[in-house]
């Protein structure tokens, strides 16, 4: 009896809706819990927009929770809690306190407002709509609810973002069952289960993928400078110091270290076997043949003729490196120039990827709580970078408390099934607002 996949919304005890305004990029998602949820939550993002996140502290009185809502609309969006907590609270849902009914309802909001209009924000009425649809069984991955808007790879602000969404994966064995829903709007990019990049910062055709990682390096110190090179830079050898400069005209100008080499050449391999040592070795190298320079005159030219060889053929690589770089349609540009620093990405004031986990595991609080934060390492697989301040990520977890389960073994399924979420909310959405989707540049 092994797991299989499910429909997420086929986990007994949970009523999933969604309500979105498509034409302005945003929308909700709202997770139900009739009868109260066992729940814990981590927030690691530097940005987050949240609600009654402190009452799922393991020391704190409420046990359960009767709603999980995810939205856009950034903090403007939490409004949209207060209307699942109306409607929730007209079915006579809630926490009991002397004759009134108090639904528990918490959530948190991701940043959208830079996609569709940003005047338009999940409200109250549509956070009463997303409960209406989840009775309903009116739900959807992909465009939906809080991925309507959702985006990733900003690091140059959206005009070489992507289109995200929302992002679903549930398996079941037939006794546990467990799934986990995620809008996916990172600043950073989503990755495979191959570590293979599927969605993130566009390359400057918005052709191809060009990924957020290599770009950022070239930025540590704050100021605009040219973006890295691809995996296949002929210069990526720690011994070897290669730096290029962008001059005027915008042309590449490559200047070398002082290297000193050993050589040694075969009947066999018929060419010259080129070893680096550093500078220290060639300078203390240099003394001791220039104190026996008169004996070793002949070695010091065969060595200084070796370097001229070596300096040759490294601006010769230079050139044709350039011109690869140039000329390569598939792995694409370099993009030498300067990068102006209103130009890398701090127009987008939030980000944000949000998560919630249903199951019916039986956890405690602080047992939820632990396993929202090693859920984490979900995201950290699929997203990269991940936790920045301008991203508010956060991971909710609810289960109906059902089944005995090993806590460390459920984990780490747990923690697999987050990261095949992010995932779909990758692979789940369609080109909208001008976005490009992963399913339109994947396979080009």
């Amino acid at each position: 009896m092994g797991f299989k996949r499910i429909d997420v919304r086929d986990i007994n005890g949970f009523k999933l809706g969604n309500a979105e305004n498509q034409s302005a990029g945003t929308g909700c998602t709202v997770i139900i819990s009739e009868n109260g949820a066992v729940a814990g939550v981590d927030v690691r993002g530097g940005g987050p927009a949240t609600r009654e996140t402190d009452l799922l502290k393991s020391e704190n009185t409420v046990q359960a929770v009767n709603a999980v809502v995810l939205s856009g609309g950034s903090a403007f969006g939490l409004e949209a809690g207060s209307g699942v907590m109306k409607y929730l609270e007209e079915k006579g849902i809630g926490f009991k306190v002397g004759e009134r009914n108090v639904p528990i309802v918490t959530q948190a909001s991701l940043y959208d407002l830079d996609v569709g209009s940003g005047d338009v924000r999940p409200d109250l009425n549509m956070g009463a709509q997303a409960c209406i649809n989840a009775y309903e069984g009116i739900f959807d991955h992909g465009n939906h609810g809080a991925g309507t808007g959702a985006s990733v790879g900003k690091f140059y602000g959206m005009d070489r973002a992507m289109k995200s969404a929302l992002g679903t994966f549930a398996c079941s064995d037939d006794v546990l069952e467990v799934g986990a829903i995620t809008a996916v709007n990172a600043f950073g990019d989503v990755y495979n289960g191959n570590n293979n990049i599927i969605a993130g910062l566009l390359s400057k055709d918005k052709e191809y993928i060009k990924g957020s990682i290599s770009v950022m390096k070239n930025h540590v110190h704050g100021e605009g400078g040219p973006e890295a090179p691809d995996i296949r830079d002929p210069f990526k050898n720690d011994e070897i110091v290669v730096t290029n400069e962008v001059d005027d005209d915008g042309d590449v100008n490559t200047e070398i270290d002082e290297l000193s080499i050993k050589h040694d050449i075969t009947d066999q391999q018929n060419s010259a076997d080129i070893q680096t040592v550093k500078t220290s070795d060639y300078e203390a190298v240099s003394e001791e043949i220039e104190d026996n320079k008169e004996d070793s005159r002949s070695e010091i030219d065969e060595i200084e003729s070796k370097i001229k060889e070596l300096r040759a053929e490294l601006e010769s690589n230079a050139e044709h490196h350039d011109t690869l770089f140039k000329e390569d349609s598939v792995q694409g540009e370099p993009d030498h120039e300067p990068i102006p620093v209103e130009e890398m990405g701090y127009d987008v004031p939030f980000n944000t990827t949000l998560s919630c986990l249903i199951t019916n595991a039986k956890l405690t609080k602080t047992q939820a709580n632990k396993l929202a934060s090693i859920l984490h390492d979900g995201f950290a697989r699929a997203i990269k970078p991940v936790h920045g301040t301008l991203d508010g990520d956060a991971i909710f977890v609810m289960t109906t408390n059902q089944v005995e389960v090993n806590f460390d073994a459920f984990a780490a399924l747990a923690t697999d099934i987050l990261q095949y979420s992010v995932i779909d909310g990758a692979l789940a959405a369609t080109d909208a607002y001008g976005l490009k989707a992963s399913r339109s540049i994947i396979g080009k």
